[in-house]
């Protein structure tokens, strides 16, 4: 346990504390979901006053790492869930921008592959036939959230240089003059990390991830992109609303 500075004119006792147990929350030793100490057990450990203890919790609080529920105590909040609501056609990039969060591209790497059984059915081509294959790794206020691999019909004609992807895909398409999606058709799934996507995504093999398969429909209903995106479980939740538009659609 770090020890506390007790000098004169030292920092107070309370932002003391508050910095340590901020640096273990961003350390993922306490991670998001996990119960702080109690103000009495934070004034054992520290051999401060509960007034302090309590200071150094409301300074947490106003910082948005953790929140506090009457007869639940104290628990990590940060970083906080993403919650989107299927109830239109709606890009990553702007999803973010419209919940106060920075978006950026950590990773993308455009190249053509040959379709397989999957996408041939998909995208109604033969196999072997070739298709533009996008990864890219999304994050949210500069921590990786997402991981798209998309696929596109060769006659989309899009650029093979990576450094046009580093942006909204959907204002890409506005370049280019290709139609936007109107209609998608979505599956969700709960799994588990494999190698490749925790190396992406900076998380252990075998954390949660929920994972979003998407076949996007332009206006005269071809098929626009498949993508599977697999998202961190831990930051990232659907609100489903009946009646309405066409679920939306993160890029």
């Amino acid at each position: 346990m770090t020890q506390l500075d007790f000098d004169k004119g030292a920092v107070p006792l309370y932002v003391q504390i508050k910095m340590i147990i901020r640096d273990k929350i961003l350390a993922r030793e306490y991670a998001p979901g996990d119960s702080l100490p109690s103000e009495a057990q934070l004034q054992e450990m520290f051999h401060v006053s509960r007034i302090t203890a309590r200071q150094a919790i409301a300074q947490l609080e106003s910082e948005g790492l953790v929140e506090r529920a009457r007869g639940k105590g104290t628990r990590v909040v940060y970083p906080k869930k993403i919650e989107e609501q299927l109830v239109g056609i709606k890009s990553f990039t702007n999803e973010m921008l419209e919940r106060g969060i920075k978006p950026s591209t950590r990773y993308a790497h455009m190249s053509l592959v040959e379709a397989d059984a999957h996408l041939s059915e998909i995208f109604g081509c033969a196999k072997k036939d070739p298709l533009y294959r996008l990864d890219r790794v999304r994050c949210a206020d500069g921590e990786p959230i997402v991981y798209f691999i998309s696929y596109f019909s060769k006659d989309r004609d899009l650029p093979l240089d990576d450094a046009c992807y580093y942006d909204s895909m959907y204002a890409l398409l506005d370049e280019l003059k290709i139609n936007k999606p109107v209609k998608t058709r979505e599956i969700f799934k709960a799994v588990t990390a494999n190698r490749e996507v925790s190396e992406k995504l900076d998380i252990k093999p075998g954390d949660p991830l929920l994972i979003r398969e998407r076949v996007s429909y332009d206006h005269e209903q071809k098929v626009l992109e498949y993508t599977v995106s697999y998202y961190l479980g831990e930051r990232y939740s659907y609100t489903l609303e009946l009646g309405g538009d066409s679920p939306s659609t993160p890029q």
